[in-house]
């Protein structure tokens, strides 16, 4: 099936299941959580999906890959089911409630189970994918409606998004879910509407909520931190390539930065994404994915060596999500220079952060 007709599909299978629940009142004020919160330190990978049958979300060789994050000393992964855009200014979000035959309710849930019964808390993380699978994709964090009609609908799309899974949450013990990641434009743009949101999302799930925020441009600006009992960001800081020494300091002018920041809203952070690609010069900047680069196994394990320990022991500090570990056990890109860490040295240093007792400074 080309991808204008799955498009098309997918879209048509979703039409008419929209949610009849209401927006809140705009003149309902939504209480702050309160400072007596006291998470558990997260030790997690991001287990992300591979869209086949076999090998993605609810497979069997998923349930094998969940074992081995376990043995990696992990106590929690991040689940990532997605919803779709046709494009950046398109107000429909689309695909999730059974369309993408691989990653499918069903599926979702079983993982969610999966991770559980190997042991592990389940960070519910939903993202929004612009463009189909297999396409190249844009950044969700520039999605920018055209207008305040098309603000609304987009709004009303996504609210059911998000409502549908913090539902599945709340019926699968979920231990902490996410409103949203990366939507940079639309935090920046309407952050109202996210408090109306979050309001909402509370009234389904009694668990703890967080978004995750890009590192740049949006964690620092989003006003709706105190509705909320972690700051998420995707963790993408530049450590530069230069020695251990250097990336350390560097890694720890981050971490003063985020101290005074968590002091500033009385919040713990955790980073909902860390990562960095086994390329030439990943550390300079890490959320770059850069064709060509030559593949450097060392470059990501030093890379990891700067920003854990400087992180680690910090109070504020409430865990981190590694990415990424895959749910296909025979993904290997050629040439390697993706961000998985599995197999390669950087995983040597995750692992001896994971298994090793943490000390609160």
């Amino acid at each position: 099936m080309n991808a204008r007709l799955l498009a098309i599909t997918l879209l048509l299978a979703g039409a008419g299941l929209a949610s009849c629940e209401k927006s809140a009142p705009r003149s309902e004020r939504i209480p702050p959580i309160g400072t007596a919160f006291r998470p558990e330190f997260q030790k997690g990978v991001c287990f992300s999906h591979n869209h086949a049958l076999n090998r993605g979300y609810g497979s069997e060789m998923a349930e094998e890959s969940l074992r081995l994050v376990r043995e990696l000393g992990a106590n929690a992964v991040s689940i990532s089911p997605v919803g779709y855009m046709f494009n950046l200014h398109d107000p429909r979000v689309f695909g999730y409630r059974g369309e993408d035959l691989t990653m499918t309710p069903e599926r979702v849930r079983k993982t969610i189970r999966d991770a559980h019964a190997a042991g592990l808390q389940v960070f519910l993380n939903p993202h929004i994918w612009v463009g189909l699978y297999g396409s190249p994709g844009e950044w969700r964090g520039d999605v920018e409606m055209k207008s305040d009609e098309d603000w609304r609908k987009w709004f009303k799309s996504y609210r059911e998004f998000i409502l549908f899974f913090a539902r599945m949450a709340e019926e699968e013990g979920v231990e902490l879910f996410s409103v949203g990641s990366e939507m940079r434009r639309a935090t920046e743009m309407r952050p109202y509407e996210w408090r109306l949101l979050i309001r909402e999302v509370r009234g389904v799930y009694h668990g703890p909520c967080t978004y995750a925020a890009n590192w740049s441009e949006e964690f620092d600006r989003i006003p709706f931190w105190d509705l909320l009992e972690y700051v998420g960001i995707s963790a993408y800081f530049p450590v530069g390539s230069g020695t251990l020494e250097e990336r350390i300091a560097a890694a720890s002018e981050v971490r003063d930065g985020l101290a005074r920041f968590s002091r500033a809203w009385n919040k713990p952070i955790f980073f909902a994404e860390l990562g960095f690609r086994s390329a030439a010069r990943a550390g300079e900047a890490p959320s770059e994915w850069k064709t060509g680069a030559a593949v450097d196994l060392e470059e990501q394990r030093l890379c990891y060596e700067a920003m854990l320990p400087v992180m680690w022991n910090e109070p504020w500090f409430s865990g981190v999500y590694c990415w990424q570990w895959f749910s296909d056990l025979t993904f290997s890109p050629d040439p390697a220079t993706d961000f998985q860490f599995r197999g390669k040295p950087a995983e040597a240093v995750i692992r001896q952060f994971f298994t090793q007792p943490r000390t609160r400074l």
